[in-house]
């Protein structure tokens, strides 16, 4: 058995943080049918208060958390109906992103979850600052930079009860083109699947164990 560690993951935080001023280059008009429509993010909203403490905001914001560790076999298949809803809180996430709803966002996420996501807008006066506006005051990205959604596939459960799924998705605000594929990992918290972790593959892991060059 194996373990894998992650060399880096996408700087999420800092894309969801994109404006109408950003600058990015996609042809598309918005008529992509893998666009997940702002409009479908429409959980009840977590309250910014809530949030703004989880992450320090009004304070010296927190520190980085420790990134996770894969063990392979991930985990055994879950059946269809929740295989269903799994896909659908993966769907309404990115809604939310494109909304730019940190609070609808954070509704879908567990205490974990939103630290893991935002943690990054709490490294400087600035970006905490930024942040706090961004709760009180949701700033959508322009059409052509909307992520897409590629496909969410593989959902199965591990031992310790969590859901994962690989979700693959087009960002047109990431460095790097093309798609990528993150590891979502979901909480059961009473009776809702809710974003615990996350883990980007686009750059790849190496073995644990692996000497360095």
């Amino acid at each position: 058995m194996k373990v894998w560690r992650t060399l880096a993951m996408v700087p999420l935080a800092t894309l969801l943080l994109a404006g109408p001023a950003a600058a990015y280059q996609d042809e598309n008009d918005g008529s992509n049918p893998r666009v997940v429509s702002p409009e479908e993010c429409v959980a009840e909203p977590r309250s910014g208060d809530e949030i703004a403490s989880l992450l320090g905001l009004e304070g010296e914001g927190i520190r980085p958390p420790a990134l996770p560790t894969i063990t392979a076999p991930l985990g055994e298949n879950l059946g269809s109906a929740q295989s269903v809803e799994i896909k659908e809180a993966a769907r309404e996430i990115l809604a939310c992103f494109n909304a730019g709803d940190i609070s609808r966002a954070s509704a879908l996420m567990t205490d974990n979850g939103v630290i893991r996501t935002y943690w990054q807008l709490t490294e400087t006066p600035e970006l905490r600052g930024t942040a706090l506006e961004r709760i009180s005051t949701p700033s959508p990205r322009p059409a052509p930079a909307q992520i897409r959604l590629v496909t969410v596939t593989d959902v199965s459960v591990l031992p310790d009860g969590r859901a994962i799924a690989f979700v693959v998705i087009n960002d047109p605000l990431a460095p790097q083109p093309g798609p990528e594929t993150l590891l979502f990992y979901f909480q059961n918290q009473d009776g809702r699947w809710l974003l615990d972790e996350w883990v980007d593959f686009s750059i790849a892991a190496i073995p644990a164990e692996a000497p360095a060059s």
